[in-house]
């Protein structure tokens, strides 16, 4: 799901809406997650357009698993946490 989710976080080819941007994340997002942080974020300012390798995990729980996945920007560690819709992004920064 973090993989999916990033490959979607990347793509925001010109003339990409930030509502088409939104809608390409919307299958592997929360709802609450996407509506309160990500409907805030510009697709324009996205500092990558490529995922460049396999998610690694960095903390996995009964209900959570964060990872790390690099792109050719910032590497973004993604929370990816069990919902009532399956498994959703929750959370994402830019790591280090």
């Amino acid at each position: 799901m973090a993989n999916l989710w990033a490959r979607a976080w990347v793509n925001h080819s010109a003339g990409l809406t930030p509502a088409q941007w939104l809608d390409g994340l919307r299958p592997y997002t929360t709802e609450e997650y996407l509506a309160s942080k990500m409907s805030t974020v510009d697709p324009a300012n996205v500092p990558a357009t490529a995922v460049t390798g396999d998610p690694v995990v960095v903390s996995s729980y009964t209900s959570s698993v964060q990872v790390v996945i690099p792109t050719n920007g910032p590497k973004l560690s993604i929370t990816v946490s069990r919902t009532d819709a399956g498994w959703r992004v929750s959370e994402y920064d830019q790591a280090s």
